[in-house]
């Protein structure tokens, strides 16, 4: 996920072998995802980028294939987007990812549980009860800049770590903004990956409570035996 993987420091997290199992796949499509967007700048970076296509080529090969945007699909993006092809160009010839089939929803849903997971240990200071829901959403970089996603969050989310490695500020990378409710029934977190996509998560310790968008995937914590 993280450049010659130097990840923020006090990131580690505590699991059980079949938690951490339970993502190994799903992490490499995320970390491919991340880098998706903007291009590699240094030979380094780029030869990170062709690995992670490499490891996700190799065990996950139908992402790739299901990321594969049709011309159809590129030219709805274009007009709902409003992007100016350049002269010459062709639908076809578009650099458009298409990260919203099933696939590549179930990869992110299931990192996004696990990274959730770990947030809300951190900063509540306890594990997520098993009853507990985590609804998820996820937004490209097209819909950010296009503002799908919701602008009152800003407000809401006001808590802001900062992530460093030896330091270096790694916010150009990845960084997040949450906020946890008084009672602490209720938490919202935020993750932005890179320039590429956002991760947003709600938890309410009580998963028949929530009231959300349809489009929202609501997930439980991992219950292993």
């Amino acid at each position: 996920m993280f450049d010659n993987r130097q990840w923020p420091e006090g990131y580690e997290f505590p699991a059980c072998v079949a938690c951490n199992r339970e993502t190994r796949h799903d992490e490499q499509v995320v970390a491919m995802l991340s880098r998706a967007y903007p291009d590699a700048g240094t030979p380094e970076s780029k030869k990170e980028i062709q690995e992670r296509f490499r490891a996700v080529a190799h065990n996950y090969p139908e992402i790739l294939i299901e990321m594969q945007a049709t011309i159809r699909q590129k030219r709805t993006a274009a007009k709902r987007y409003n992007i100016v092809k350049s002269e010459g160009m062709t639908y076809k010839d578009m650099p458009l990812l298409n990260i919203s089939g099933p696939l590549v929803s179930k990869a992110v849903n299931n990192f996004g549980r696990k990274l959730f997971l770990a947030l809300y240990y951190k900063h509540a200071n306890e594990i997520l009860p098993k009853k507990s829901g985590i609804a998820l959403r996820y937004f490209s970089n097209l819909k950010i800049e296009n503002g799908v996603l919701p602008q009152e969050l800003a407000n809401l989310v006001s808590n802001f770590p900062e992530l460093k490695r030896c330091n270096t500020n790694l916010h150009d990378q990845f960084f997040y903004r949450y906020a946890l409710s008084d009672s602490g029934n209720l938490s919202v977190f935020i993750a932005f990956f890179r320039q590429s996509f956002v991760i947003l998560g709600f938890i309410n310790k009580n998963s028949v409570e929530f009231q959300l968008p349809e489009d929202s995937t609501i997930l439980t914590p991992f219950i292993h035996q």
